[in-house]
């Protein structure tokens, strides 16, 4: 049976995607990438299989109902059971784990499982095939993954902005991409006669992507290089992003705080590390909260519990499954005082 979900998906869900799926080859139609988007949304972290998932029309048909919609709807599940990735294929490790290779070899793997309209719902129940769960579950384990928020993804409305956008996610850090025309073709998966002449894809795709992106936290400029009078590459320029994203720790201008100093030490990636300070400032919980989590995680790693202590503080961080214990044992020791 398909797992029940919510009308309106919840606004600030993280997603994840494997960095070798942002770095694949495929496209959708826009109605094909909301459908994505929602099942993405539906994945969560302790997943090991792939779930078959209810997708109300509300999340896939925004600007109008009635029967064109669904018309068009009933073809977007014919045409995306055909879609295909061209993905490197991953080499598994000793650990247990896939990570990708220095000279990686390609291969075509259909996206979905099913993806049906059911009238009588509303809506699609759809969910991917099993082929490509090492590029969506349990990512924390191979540990080459980026995060978005599904806020940001939802600003935007062309499948191309949606692939520039994880494709200079995955770079945050490092505050720039150069990326190849013939690669920026191949990823975008533009067939030979599509956008032949380059201030066509300029205007079509780099200039629209670029005002889409503005009002995300993933803003950017861009630079052309060229070869002689044809250009040859864009070098993606990432402004400061408007939530703090990027959370600077090894810049000795910013004063880093104490928590973050520790978690870093820990081996909490940068990336990590800019979710739990976008967290904080949410106030979804307390530093304190943090060093309860770093306390308890040491304790069952010391005890040969856990392998892996930055992936368990940080997933005990961002899914919050020990704020309910960490309450507790606060009240608790707030009662103990005043008597």
């Amino acid at each position: 049976m398909p797992t029940k979900s919510p009308l309106i998906p919840i606004v600030d869900k993280t997603v994840a995607q494997h960095n070798a799926l942002i770095n694949a080859r495929f496209s959708f139609v826009p109605l094909e990438m909301r459908l994505f988007i929602s099942l993405l949304t539906r994945i969560e972290p302790g997943d090991e299989q792939f779930r078959e998932h209810f997708v109300p029309m509300a999340e896939i048909i925004h600007e109008r109902t009635g029967g064109s919609a669904y018309d068009e709807v009933k073809q977007m599940c014919n045409n995306i059971t055909s879609r295909r990735l061209y993905i490197e294929k991953l080499i598994d490790t000793q650990q247990g784990t896939r990570k990708r290779s220095k000279k990686p070899d390609f291969e075509f793997i259909p996206l979905m499982a099913k993806a049906a309209y059911e009238s009588d719902r509303g809506g699609v129940v759809a969910s991917f095939n099993p082929l490509i769960m090492p590029y969506l579950l349990q990512l924390r384990e191979s540990g080459n993954f980026t995060l978005a928020q599904l806020e940001q993804l939802n600003k935007l409305k062309s499948f191309y902005s949606y692939r520039i956008y994880w494709l200079l996610k995955e770079y945050a850090t490092f505050k720039e991409r150069t990326i190849t025309i013939a690669q920026l073709r191949f990823l975008l998966d533009l067939q030979e006669g599509e956008y032949p002449r380059f201030n066509n894809l300029r205007t079509r795709i780099l200039d629209k992507a670029q005002t889409e992106m503005q009002q995300t936290d993933m803003p950017f400029t861009y630079e052309l290089q060229k070869q002689g009078k044809v250009v040859s590459e864009v070098k993606f320029l990432l402004a400061a992003p408007h939530n703090g994203e990027v959370m600077p720790t090894k810049s000795p201008l910013v004063e880093v705080p104490a928590w973050a100093r520790t978690l870093a030490e820990i081996g909490v990636g940068e990336r990590s590390l800019a979710v739990v300070h976008r967290q904080l400032e949410a106030g979804e919980y307390e530093v304190d909260y943090i060093a309860y989590v770093i306390r308890i995680v040491t304790n069952q790693f010391r005890k040969g519990k856990i392998k892996k202590p930055a992936g368990a503080i940080y997933k005990a961080l961002i899914e919050k499954y020990l704020l309910v214990d960490y309450q507790q044992a606060k009240a608790a020791a707030g009662t103990k005082k005043r008597h």
